[in-house]
C-alpha cells in the first residue's frame, strides 16, 4: 500500500514537471478573406478581418502600401478610407478598405492581444486580372481529311488560357460529361512578370484521345472557370469523324409478300454520306434511279450523326419475289458491300441475327424522295500547334 502511494506521488510530480515545461498552445488566428485574396482594382468596401476563439484585448494592423507603420485600430487610429469593423468580445479585429487601388496591393497585418499574449496573422492583397481569350487548339500530327478527323487515331487537344491573376481553372468536357482522368496530361502553369511588376500566370493543359466513328458528333469542350468569368467560358471543337461505311454482317429479313409492295430497309453508319448501289438479280441500280419494277432511293440521314438509311422499293412482288440483295455503300474513304438475304420465318419463330429494321411494308405507295438534299458537314476550322 505504501509502494503505491510512493508511485502515485512520483507520477503527479512527473506531470506537475511536464506542465511547466510544456509550451503554450498557440492561438489560431483566422483571416477573412483566405491570404491570398484577388480583388479587381476599385472594388469598394473590402473587408478585411481577423478571428480568434477568443475574446481580443488589443488589434494592431500595418495596413498594404508605401507606409510600414503599424496602427492601433482599438484607438480608431486609422487613415482616411479606412474603417474599423468587428467586435472584440467575439475576438475579431479588422478594416473595411473603402476602395482597393494599387497602393493597397500586398500584405495586411493584423497584431492581436489576447491574455497579455500577442499573436499575427497576415492576407496578401492581390490584383484580379482577367486571363486573355482561352485557346483550344489540335496537334500538328492530327490527320485531317475532307474538313474533318479521320478515324482511328489519338487526337491530341490543348488548352490554353494566358496572363490572368490567379490562375485559371480548366476543365474538359466530352459531349457534357466530365473526360476519364487517364487522358488528362498534368497542367503546366508558368509566371510571367509584366512591366508593372504584375506576376502574371498561364495554364495550359491537354487531352489525348483516341478517336473512333463512335465519336463522331459529339463536342470536345475546354471550361474556364476564373472568378473575373461569370459564367465560365467554354470553348468547343465539333468531332467530325471521317470513315468508310462499316460492316454489317448476316442481314437477314423476312421474305417478300407474294403481291403488292414492299421496302428493303438498309440502316448504314459512314462519314461522309456514302453513294449507294443495289443489285438485285443482275440489275444495278443506283441511287435515285428506278429499274424495272425496282426504285432506289437516296440514303437518308437520321438523327444520328453518320447514320443513313438505304432503301430499295419493289413496286410489285406478284412480279419477282427475290431472295437475295447487294448494297453497295462507296464515299471517299472506302467501300463496303451488304449482303441481304431474304428468308422465310415462321410466326412464332425468330431467325438468328435478324433485324426487323432491315424491312418496312410499303403496300400504301407512300415513298421517300428520289432528290435528295445533300447536307453539306461544316468543318471545324482546327488552329494547328505550333
Amino acid at each position: 500500500m505504501r509502494n503505491n502511494y510512493h508511485r502515485l506521488s512520483l507520477l503527479v510530480a512527473l506531470c506537475s514537471c511536464y506542465s511547466l515545461l510544456a509550451p503554450v498552445r498557440s492561438q489560431q488566428i483566422e483571416t477573412i478573406p483566405a491570404s491570398p485574396s484577388y480583388h479587381t482594382l476599385y472594388e469598394r468596401n473590402l473587408d478585411l478581418l481577423c478571428r480568434a476563439d477568443k475574446p481580443i484585448d488589443q488589434c494592431n494592423v500595418r495596413l498594404p502600401g508605401p507606409s510600414t507603420e503599424t496602427l492601433d485600430v482599438t484607438a480608431n487610429v486609422l487613415p482616411s478610407g479606412v474603417k474599423r469593423i468587428g467586435d472584440f468580445s467575439r475576438g475579431e479585429c479588422g478594416v473595411r478598405l473603402a476602395t482597393f487601388t494599387n497602393e493597397r496591393i500586398g500584405k495586411f497585418v493584423c497584431i492581436v492581444t489576447i491574455d497579455g499574449q500577442q499573436f499575427e496573422s497576415a492576407i496578401e492583397l492581390r490584383k484580379r486580372v482577367p486571363p486573355r481569350p482561352t485557346e483550344l487548339k489540335i496537334a500538328k500530327a492530327t490527320a485531317l481529311i475532307d474538313g474533318g478527323l479521320r478515324a482511328n487515331q489519338l487526337l491530341k487537344a490543348r488548352c490554353i488560357s494566358r496572363n490572368g491573376l490567379p490562375v485559371a481553372n480548366l476543365t474538359w468536357l466530352l459531349d457534357g460529361k466530365p473526360i476519364d482522368g487517364s487522358a488528362l496530361k498534368p497542367a503546366q502553369i508558368t509566371t510571367e512578370e509584366q512591366q508593372d511588376g504584375t506576376r502574371l500566370e498561364t495554364i495550359q493543359q491537354e487531352v489525348h484521345l483516341y478517336v473512333t466513328p463512335a465519336e463522331n458528333g459529339q463536342t470536345l469542350e475546354c471550361v474556364t472557370n476564373h472568378p473575373a468569368f461569370k459564367p465560365e467560358l467554354r470553348n468547343s471543337f465539333l468531332l467530325n469523324i471521317k470513315f468508310p461505311p462499316e460492316e454489317i454482317p448476316h442481314i437477314h429479313i423476312d421474305e417478300l409478300p407474294a403481291s403488292g409492295s414492299a421496302t428493303i430497309n438498309i440502316t448504314i453508319h459512314a462519314n461522309p454520306k456514302p453513294f449507294t448501289r443495289w443489285t438485285v438479280n443482275g440489275r444495278h441500280i443506283k441511287e435515285g434511279e428506278s429499274a424495272d419494277i425496282y426504285q432506289a432511293y437516296i440514303p437518308r440521314p437520321t438523327s444520328t450523326k453518320g447514320e443513313y438509311r438505304v432503301l430499295l422499293k419493289n413496286n410489285d412482288c406478284s412480279m419477282e419475289r427475290p431472295s437475295l440483295f447487294t448494297l453497295e455503300a462507296t464515299n471517299a474513304l472506302g467501300t463496303q458491300t451488304y449482303v441481304i438475304k431474304a428468308v422465310r420465318v415462321d410466326a412464332n419463330e425468330v431467325e438468328p441475327g435478324r433485324n426487323d429494321d432491315y424491312y418496312t411494308d410499303d403496300s400504301n405507295g407512300s415513298t421517300f424522295w428520289l432528290i435528295s438534299v445533300w447536307t453539306f458537314f461544316c468543318s471545324v476550322i482546327a488552329t494547328r500547334l505550333l
